[in-house]
This record gives structure tokens, sequence and C-alpha cells, in this order.
């Protein structure tokens, strides 16, 4: 659960008496032609009225959806449901009764047959069985964070709660509460390719419960809508609370910056089975379970237990009589706090295969699943609903894969990741919710059993997906191309989970895999697109988490590459096996006998010249934050320079001159230019002399020396630069990169 807030507003759409029956949907068909782009259907609303529209089609129409006024003025419209979804849809409250007119369109002229579905209330998916108990309008302000909704449920109720966001860019949360406070289910995403959430729970006690709505990180403003209904069609989660056993301890306390996490010891007999599980029941701490054995090596992990939570639970069974060592963390990517409840209980045997099996079919096909099988490789497809691609792209999917294999397994060198049981890796050809593909892992094993010289702690077995068409991507490489790129990638994700699932340096994870793109596929590549994220902004944090840097960052993976081969990537990975974090990178780069600042202003100097092959796809040149046209002092015009990134100021004076920083110690100077075909790269340090005669764009770049405090955990200083004319002996060039694919800065 998020955290809560004391304020708490909601306005009422439409209360309804729990005998209500789910409401009306009728169907309505239709057809866009060339003479005939445009379908129309009238609808009759009255005023407080809440209705969902929403289209589909066999054959994928991509349709635009419009829903007009008695005015005649457009009152909503939809194009895609979600990213990558091409049928379009419209949850809207009408302000006045009327005749509405929902108009259909096809995106770029998209012509085909059509169905439009209309639904009196807020349509969720629920079953003709359904009841629903009521819908609400909830507004969240900076003085509303949080709804609370009381609902009296019975035991044996399937209780479904829904949100749609009726504001752009809103992240609804759930969670259901008992009457101590305890959560008893929550989310976030359900998982349709919108932010919407939903809560699917079997009601155990009669009595009295609440509904919390909230917004990721509880920040979000807007409104959205919020519908209560039991469904005995709706397939609630797995219940862990029903698991019989017999009580080991009960725990509670909190974990937060201070305390991080817990430890507990545990002893257990000969062919003993441990459950724990850990449940949040304040703020938006999501718990993380590690149960270690006598020596600290771990023996099972889990995150999310797959049941649409956040929560944890993990089941063990000993081999022999032993103490172990039972750790409750919060998720060490997210900074979450909050109070918690640990139930130990010792169960059946078959607990462990019961939980497995919750996360072990992370995918599930729209429809009947068909199977291709290569050597290494067994890739899932269907031919029906929105996962249906033909039998065609899935061979070709499979041929694809087996090639890539080759080529990072066999050329560059990779461990061989973990397979499935069949001996094989699981790839799916599905709707991939608006990505171009995913990688999950459905199992720690801890210890990759294909690396004999090295014990793993955290080598996970994953599944993963490339998408069924790439429709909605705006990309405009073939279908063909993407998922050649695709599969290199999300199968260098599966390599990637083979060394280390839990790499403290994240931007690790997209970096390699985007480089990978780069080393296997030739022009199927889609990396270098990503480039322009960070050349527009060069002057944020390596390791950012702004969205899309660490796609664009492979470059650096590339830089290093050209310095010391490519062996060194796979290096960063064999060492992020016992290191972590900035250490899994600092011992890397001491093997050849540098570090990260030092590779960071190599990387930076090399993204000026664009000295890469494929810089002739790139989007652009690096960013000029600044231009300095005479003597004096210049202060940072640009703002604020992060930990390890860069500015880049043009020079447009000709002459012998001093430059010298002041401001933040850690910032140094680097001059750049173009001479003779080349780009000369000449190390200042805090001042040093740079005679810019005789080259051309000449530039100088600032760079921040300085490591954040962990990855991510970004922060800016300020600096200064005077430039004072000098006839003191130029600065040497400290290294040379090709100009052939330069471009003047932007």
């Amino acid at each position: 659960m998020r955290k809560r807030f004391a304020a708490i507003a909601l306005v009422l759409i439409a209360a309804c008496a729990s005998a209500q029956a789910q409401t009306e949907r009728r169907t309505l068909s239709g057809e866009l032609t060339a003479t005939a782009p445009r379908a129309s259907f009238p609808i009759r609303l009255e005023a407080g009225e809440v209705v969902t529209l929403t289209t589909s089609s066999t054959g994928n129409v991509d349709t635009v959806l419009a829903l007009v006024g008695p005015d005649g003025r457009t009152r909503a419209e939809n194009d895609d449901v979600a990213q990558g979804v091409l049928t379009s849809r419209i949850v809207h409250v009408a302000q006045q009764r009327g005749a509405y007119t929902a108009v259909v369109t096809g995106y770029g002229g998209a012509t085909g047959r059509f169905e439009l579905h209309v639904t009196s209330g807020l349509d969720v998916g629920l079953s003709e069985a359904a009841r629903s108990l009521r819908e609400q309008s909830l507004t969240f302000t900076a003085q509303a964070r949080e709804h609370r909704t009381a609902v009296n449920l019975r035991a044996g109720d399937v209780f479904v709660a829904s949100t749609y966001a009726l504001t752009e860019e809103l992240d609804p949360t759930l969670a259901l509460v008992d009457s101590t406070g305890a959560i008893l289910a929550q989310n976030d995403d359900r998982g349709d390719g919108s932010l919407n959430s939903q809560i699917v729970y079997e009601i155990l006690r009669t009595g009295r419960y609440e509904v919390v709505a909230g917004t990721y990180g509880s920040t979000g403003i807007g409104t959205m809508l919020l519908s209560l209904a039991t469904d005995p069609e709706a397939e609630p989660p797995f219940n862990f609370a029903a698991i019989a056993g017999r009580p080991i301890a009960n725990h509670q306390g909190t974990i937060d910056d201070a305390r991080p996490s817990h430890e507990y010891r545990v002893q257990l007999a000969a062919g003993q089975t441990l459950l724990a599980v850990a449940d949040a029941t304040g703020g938006d701490l999501d718990p993380v379970l590690r149960l270690l054995d006598s020596d600290g090596y771990p023996v099972a992990l889990n995150d999310d237990r797959g049941d649409g939570s956040l929560n944890s639970a993990l089941a063990f069974t000993s081999r022999t009589a032993a103490t172990y060592t039972l750790v409750l963390e919060r998720y060490r990517q997210s900074g979450t706090s909050g109070a918690f409840t640990l139930n130990l209980s010792s169960v059946d045997a078959s607990v462990v295969t019961t939980l497995q099996g919750l996360i072990e079919n992370a995918v599930e096909l729209s429809g009947p699943e068909l199977v291709i099988e290569t050597r290494d490789f067994r890739v899932l497809y269907t031919l029906e609903g929105e996962d249906a691609s033909s039998q065609e792209y899935a061979r070709a999917v499979a041929d694809r894969l087996q090639e890539i294999y080759e080529a990072q397994i066999r050329r560059i060198g990779w461990a061989e990741p973990i397979r499935d049981d069949d001996g094989r890796y699981r790839a799916y050809v599905a709707h991939a919710d608006g990505s171009m593909g995913y990688t999950k892992p459905v199992q720690i094993v801890f210890d990759n059993p294909r690396t004999s010289n090295v014990r793993e702690r955290t080598a996970a077995r994953t599944v993963f997906v490339i998408d069924n068409d790439f429709a909605g991507v705006e990309k405009e490489a073939t279908p063909a191309s993407l998922a050649r790129a695709t599969a290199t990638h999300e199968f260098n994700h599966v390599v990637q989970f083979g060394y280390d699932s839990e790499e403290g340096l994240n931007w690790l994870y997209e970096a390699t895999a985007s480089w990978t793109e780069t080393t296997t596929v030739g022009v199927d590549q889609d990396a270098t697109d990503y480039t322009e994220t960070d050349f527009a902004a060069p002057q944020l944090c390596f390791t950012t988490t702004a969205d899309g840097m660490d796609y664009a960052q492979w470059t650096l993976l590339q830089s290093m590459a050209d310095s010391h081969g490519e062996r060194i990537v796979v290096r960063m990975w064999e060492n992020a096996v016992t290191y972590d974090g900035f250490e899994t990178m600092s011992r890397t780069l001491s093997e050849v006998r540098t570090n990260i600042p030092d590779t960071i202003q190599r990387w930076r100097a090399q993204n000026f010249a664009r000295d890469y092959d494929l810089a002739p796809r790139f989007p652009r040149a690096v960013a000029q934050i600044d231009r300095i046209t005479r003597e004096g002092a210049w202060p940072s015009k640009g703002g604020r320079l992060e930990q390890l990134g860069a500015h880049y100021v043009g020079l447009g004076i000709e002459g012998r001159y001093a430059f010298t920083l002041g401001g933040d110690e850690n910032m140094e100077l680097v001059a750049l230019g173009r001479r003779s075909g080349e780009i000369h790269v000449i190390r200042l340090g805090r001042s040093g002399v740079f005679d810019t005669t005789g080259y051309d764009n000449a530039t100088l770049m600032v760079l921040n020396r300085a490591l954040p405090s962990a990855p991510g955990e970004c922060s800016a200083a300020n600096y200064s630069v005077n430039v004072a004319r000098s006839t003191a002996r130029p600065a040497a060039v400290s290294y040379r990169f090709n100009a052939q694919h330069f471009q003047p800065l932007e």
C-alpha cells in the first residue's frame, strides 16, 4: 500500500444495491471503407451517467473513437487503449442529458470491419453473473492523496475492485484492508497495458472492509473511476492464508531507512518444509524474503509471490537438520518503507511445488498454445485473440533465436544461461503490453549449473516474450527486423540473469542488451535510435534513472570494447557474480588498469567525436550547452552538472587561452577540436592552456568526475570557467578519435 494521508475526499457517481446485476452491454457493428471512412452511432445518455465505449475487430483495425455531445462538440477521443493496442476505448461521465454520437474512424485511413461495444457504467471485464456494489468518481489533489471506501462483504464473495483513470498519465493504486487495518490485497498495474489497477479477492470472513485508492508514489493529480463488485466467475489469486500448516513463529515490525532489514533464526529438522509469508501492513513497503544457510549462502528467495501484490512468500525443504537465517528486507532498487507481519509455519513439502507453480507460467496466451522447437528454444504462440500471430512468424522467430544463440554464446563468449527442465529456453510470441518484448525471472536457482568455475548467488531461470506484430510501436523498421532485434535483446537478458538477477548497477541490464543488438544482428539492430536520449542530455549522471537513459548509454560499453576488446563486457557480468554496484565496474576496469572517471571521460569525448561504426545512424550530435566568445568568467549557464555528466561548451575565440575552473573540486576540463580528419582530446585538468588556432569546432568539455553515492542516486554541482589570453605552452594532445562521422554540436 502507498503512503497514507489523512485528507480523504470522494464524489459518488452511482451507489448500486448489492443485488444489482452487472451493467448492460450492447454491441454494434460497422465497417470503414475508402468511400465511407467514418461510422456514426447515436447514444442517449442521462446527466451523470457513466458509459464505456470500446472497439474491437478480428482484423486488428487501427480505430480512432470519438464521443460527440448534444451540442456537436467532441467530449472525448481515443486512438489506442494502451501502447501497442490498436483498439480504442472511452469512459465518459455525461455532464448533460441528451443525444450523443459515437464516431469511429481509421487511423491513417485504416479500413475494415469492427464492433463497437456500448456499456452502461464502467466496463472492467466482469462476467454476466457479477453484481455491482458501487461506482465512484475519485479526485486526487495535493490535499487529497488517498480515498477510503467502506464495503460490507460476505464469506465466499469474490470481490473485484477496479480503477479507470479519467486523467491522462494518472497511475492508480488499490489496496483492500480488513477491520484490523491489515492489507489483504494490493495492486498497482493490472497488466492490460494501461496504468489502471484491479484487485480480485475471495472473502474468507463476513464483515466490513475498506478499499484504499491512491496513486503511485502518492503524487498523482487527477480523477479516476472506482468500480466495486462481486463476481463469482472471477478468478481470485492464490490465497496464502489458506495453506494448512503448524505455526512456528509470528513477527511484526517496520522497515525504513533506519532499519532496512530484519533477520530471524529458524531451526529446521531434516525433511521439514518452512513456509514464510511476509505482508505489508502499512506504508508503501515492497518486502523481499531471503533464506540463508549456515554459511550465509542463499537457498530460497522471493520478491513478488504471484498473487498480484508486492508481498512475498517462500517455501523451502531442508535436507538436513540445520539453522537458517531468514532475512526480510525491502526491494533493493527502491526506498519503500512501512509496517509488516511475517508468519512462519511448517507445511507439507508439496507447498514448494505449489508456490513455484504460481510464477512458473508467467505468460498466458489468449488462445490455444502452439509450439515450435529448435535445438535450444521452445517457442510458444497462438493463432487466436490479442496474442495471435502466424506459424510463419513464429517459425521465423525460432530460427532467429537459434542464430542469436550461436552469436551470443559461441562468438561473444557469454556463459550459457539456465534452461527449463526440457533442456531449452522458453520464448513466447505474444502481445507485449506496449513494449517490443520483455523477460521475466520464474525461478531463482542461485548457482548456474553451466558455470563450473564460479558459484553464483542469485542466478535465475527466465522466460521471455517477443511481440506478436509490433503494431503501434512507432518504428520505421519492418516487423521481421524488429523481431530480430528484440529476440537478441531479450535473450541477452536471459543470459544476464544467468549471472546475477540482483545486480546493483541496474544500468547494466538494458545497456548490455542494447549493446548486444549492435554486435549480433547488424542492420536489424534498434539501439542507435536510443542514443538520442543521452546525446540530448549529456549533463545527466551516468546511471541516472531518467527514462530511457540506460538503453541510450550502450555506447559506453562500446567505448570500453573499442579500448579493451568485447571481452570486457562479459567480464563485467562475470564480476557481477561476486561484486555489486559501482564495485562491479571498478573491479572490471582495474583489470585493464583504468578506473570509472577516466573511462567516462574517454566515452564522453568519443560521443563528441561520434567515433562509432554505427554513428551514421545516430539521430543527433551531443548537445552544446553554451558558447564562450570572449575572455572573462563564464558561469555554468546550462545549470548544475551531475556526477559523471558532461557539458560541451563551444569556443568562439581563436588563439592561445588559459582555461581555469572554479567551483566544485571534482570538475575537470577537456579541450576538443577537429583537425586533419581527427578529433584531438587534450586534458587540461583544473587549469590548462589550449590553442584553438587551426581547429574546427573547438569545444571545451567540462566533466564532473565524482561518483554518485550509489548507482542512480545522482546530484549536481556548480562551476565556473575563467578565460584569459596566455603565452604559455599549450597542453599536449592526450589521445585522438577518427572524425569521419563527426557532426557539429546541436
